[in-house]
């Protein structure tokens, strides 16, 4: 009898040996991001890349579409594997991740929404990669935040229709997203309890949303009304819709308090006017524009060219005096840089030195040397990479 019981134990203690092991080895697939980092949304292949950007090597990989809620609800219910994740951002402590997941593919574009609602059909622009591939079910928008450091699902936030982004807002304490469709919609939604509590009417299909440098406004790009919904970020009034180019993608934070706003169709850039809320001036660039970057430290404009495989630099000598009236006339073009092909986001680490470019047609990141105007590696990440966002530990 001491035999068995001995016997039992030994048995009781290698099964929890074994179950601890198990345990720990499956909590350790994903390292802890303890250093630099880039993060870039993988499109097609539903993951995230963590590249360590001090060796310029992806160190970890995060799977969508296999994450574990971190709050003990279970695995995420996504009920198909064609998320297509979207851009992405940062909470302003640097310790969530804000995905945006339409369900469709807008590495060449975001005509094929725009023509479908134009056809009265919005079951067919949920229906329809813009690849061309069909998809069996109705998309529906989704937001996912996760663990900065851990990569752990916070929290998933299902919407009734497709969304091009979510971000936070510059205190941290809300996050946005805009509804993609004809009856356009801003959702504002409380950062720690997720819940909604405010619903903006805007343009029709509205794509991403930004705030300005000084997070007093919030900028809504209206692609299908060819203008930007300028919003209060405290009140949630609108202020002003603005006029643009054809097909407005996004308003990004440019530099003196002015707002670069990317337009697809019109090929074209124009300046808003961050404290007028005006448009005062506008780029022809004659390529389709990916985004328009800032670099500030170089007082430099960057906008990427995904057809031409490449991205393009210009430079002002009048940045830090805020004017009125300014414009790109005040903007030289000093070059180009030959990057991968598809060249969509673009983000650079603290001192604006080096730029890193997601290649969406390639699968992978051009790393830039920003004074040199030079590519100096391709990182390899996974299928059609658009959104980056870089986190200094």
């Amino acid at each position: 009898m001491k035999k068995l019981r001995l016997s039992l134990v030994a048995v009781l203690f290698g099964s929890a040996i074994m179950f601890l092991g198990c345990t720990k080895d499956e909590s350790t697939d994903y390292a802890l991001v303890n250093f630099d980092a880039a993060y870039v949304v993988n499109g097609e292949s539903n993951t995230i890349s963590i590249i360590n950007i001090t060796t310029n090597k992806v160190e970890n990989t995060i799977d969508l579409t296999k994450l574990q809620s971190s709050s003990g609800d279970g695995q995420m219910e996504m009920g198909m594997t064609n998320m297509w994740p979207h851009h992405i951002y940062i909470s302003p402590d640097k310790s969530k991740l804000v995905i945006a997941a339409p369900g469709m593919d807008f590495s060449e574009g975001h005509d094929m929404m725009q023509n479908s609602a134009t056809a009265g059909s919005t079951t067919d622009a949920h229906s329809q990669h813009h690849s061309g591939s069909a998809a069996t079910t109705v998309m529906t928008g989704r937001i996912l935040v996760l663990d900065a450091v851990t990569g752990d699902l916070i929290k998933e936030i299902v919407l009734e229709e497709m969304v091009h982004n979510a971000i936070f807002s510059p205190d941290g304490k809300e996050l946005w997203t805009a509804i993609m469709m004809p009856e356009g919609e801003v959702k504002v939604f409380d950062a720690t309890t997720y819940a909604l509590l405010n619903t903006i009417a805007v343009g029709q299909m509205p794509a991403e949303v930004t705030f300005s440098d000084d997070g007093k406004k919030a900028f809504v790009a209206n692609g299908m009304s060819n203008t930007v919904t300028i919003v209060d970020a405290v009140s949630k009034k609108v202020l002003e819709t603005t006029e643009v180019g054809a097909n407005p993608v996004g308003a990004w934070p440019g530099m003196d308090g002015m707002m670069n706003v990317d337009n697809e169709d019109g090929q074209s850039i124009s300046m808003i006017d961050g404290m007028t809320n005006m448009m005062t001036s506008s780029l022809d660039l004659g390529f389709m524009p990916g985004m328009v970057a800032s670099n500030t430290m170089m007082n430099q404009m960057w906008v990427s060219d995904p057809n031409g495989s490449k991205i393009h630099m210009w430079e002002t000598n009048n940045a830090g005096v805020h004017m009125i009236g300014k414009s790109y006339d005040d903007y030289t073009h000093k070059g180009e840089v030959t990057v991968g092909s598809g060249a969509h986001a673009i983000a650079f680490n603290k001192d604006g030195t080096v730029g890193y470019v997601t290649n969406q047609a390639e699968g992978t990141v051009s790393v830039v040397d920003i004074p040199n105007l030079k590519e100096t590696m391709k990182i390899t990440v996974g299928k059609k990479p658009n959104g980056i966002v870089l986190r200094y530990k």
